[in-house]
């Protein structure tokens, strides 16, 4: 806790030249349940010693409107005082059961409002400033081979460009230590999950550890993993062939900061923020015209489950949608649509979009499943956005199953990114299960990708002389 994002100050020229910054606490400064959300006045600005000001910190949705806001009247600041919530939002909400709404695009947009009259003016003066937090996602497996036959702990190191590991594996295979060291003075968070690898492939995590700042410091990070007497005891599924398999999975974060820039708002009306609190009406209530089926003139029918919807609505945002109701086929005057390749579950996730441009809370299995469906019913803003989705969840178990069907579906920018992605793993990914079934059912594939790392390599061997 107490590890925050901060802001670029900004000079507020109508607040009497008062100088600002916003500090965010993903993981609270009290409460590690809740995000903290505070305002900062800084220390080197002009304006009285002591200002009064009116405030409202608020999350944004997608299209500007707000969905989370505090307000406070006549809070007075001193010079490097701050005012905020230390409880502003749960975490639970923020980052999984409401991620589509308040990070959309994995994009978290705040906004903090000053003002000193009695009441908010309409008119405002924008200053925009941004954040931006590069996620690094890395993983290596670490196979330990006769494993019955150990007399004493095993010790082992992996070397990265941003960070080494050494880790000690002791005899009863109980204990793990982890020490990270050789950090980069550009990563301000590190997480670590080890997991155990079963004899279908499966992972099982057994602990996991998190790092900010302020522990990167120290240069040196140190931890011990506890595994249970289980692991021992089910050796046919966690020693298959006396082998045991570790799976090292970290994601390394680095912040930047991009500077403040002025932004006058066009009005319309007179109302500032009009339009984008329309929107979000506007997507509330088709929201509601697709859960509650009102009006509808056709049915998606899966073999689980029906789905009411608007024959109107599907034309618009699909052109196979838009052929099939403006052709002669059955679908014209039948009132149904059959689906037999999709699950509900995907066609209910696809109608979601259709209706609201929004997807709730997308994990990799529903992503690839929805990638799919967005390519046949050419839905091509969708099939973008769960790409996204599967780019950043990429991992050695998945991405030969990301290559194929990104290589099925012509998609030339995934397919591009799941191969850099492999060719950056290390040796041991070409002799996992994964690398051989691609072998097997996609040799064609695999020759291609084997013939692009093999044509990397060379680029950088040394060159011979030529004999004078």
């Amino acid at each position: 806790m107490d590890e925050r994002i901060e802001s670029p100050a900004f000079n507020a020229d109508a607040l009497e030249g008062t100088k600002w910054s916003l500090r965010l606490y993903p993981v609270g400064n009290t409460d590690a349940n809740y995000v903290s959300f505070f305002l900062k006045r800084e220390k080197d600005c002009s304006g009285p010693e002591n200002f009064e000001v009116n405030l409202q910190l608020a999350f944004l949705g997608k299209d500007g409107s707000i969905v989370k806001e505090i307000t406070s009247a006549k809070c007075k600041f001193m010079k490097y005082d701050s005012w905020g919530v230390q409880k502003f939002e749960e975490l639970e909400r923020l980052f999984v059961t409401e991620r589509e709404t308040f990070l959309p695009e994995d994009t978290l947009t705040v906004q903090c409002t000053l003002w000193t009259s009695e009441e908010k003016p309409d008119k405002s003066k924008y200053l925009f400033a941004s954040t931006a937090i590069k996620v690094e996602r890395r993983s290596f497996v670490w196979k330990i081979d006769k494993a019955s036959t150990l007399k004493s702990c095993i010790r082992n190191k992996f070397k990265d460009n941003l960070i080494d590991f050494d880790l000690v594996l002791n005899e009863g295979f109980d204990r793990l230590d982890i020490n990270m060291t050789s950090f980069d003075e550009t990563i301000k968070y590190i997480s670590c999950n080890t997991s155990v690898i079963d004899s279908k492939g499966r992972k099982k995590s057994y602990g996991s550890k998190k790092y900010f700042s302020c522990d990167l410091k120290k240069g040196v990070l140190s931890f011990m993993l506890l595994f249970p007497e289980m692991l021992m005891e089910d050796k046919s599924r966690y020693f298959p062939n006396d082998v045991l398999s570790l799976d090292f999975e970290f994601v390394l974060a680095t912040v930047e900061h991009f500077g403040c820039r002025i932004k006058y708002p066009k009005l319309e009306n007179g109302v500032v923020g009009e339009k984008t609190q329309n929107t979000a009406v506007l997507i509330a209530d088709f929201k509601t015209l697709y859960n509650d089926g009102i009006f509808s003139d056709i049915e998606l029918r899966t073999s689980t489950k029906s789905f009411p919807a608007h024959k109107n609505i599907l034309s618009a945002r699909s052109l196979v949608f838009r052929r099939m109701f403006g052709s002669v086929k059955k679908e014209k005057n039948s009132g149904y649509v059959d689906i037999t390749d999709f699950e509900a579950e995907t066609i209910h996730r696809m109608l979601l979009y259709i209706y609201t441009d929004s997807m709730e809370n997308l994990q990799f299995e529903s992503a690839s499943k929805l990638y799919v469906a967005a390519d046949k019913y050419e839905l091509l803003s969708l099939k973008s956005r769960c790409s996204s989705v599967l780019k950043e969840n990429l991992c050695p178990e998945n991405a030969c199953d990301v290559y194929v069907l990104a290589d099925l579906h012509n998609d030339d920018d995934l397919k591009s990114s799941v191969q850099d992605y492999i060719l950056g793993q290390r040796e041991e990914f070409f002799f996992s299960q994964e690398w051989k079934n691609l072998m097997t059912t996609h040799p064609k594939l695999a020759e291609n990708l084997m013939y692009r790392k093999i044509t990397n390599n060379k680029m950088y061997l040394p060159r011979k002389r030529k004999s004078e």
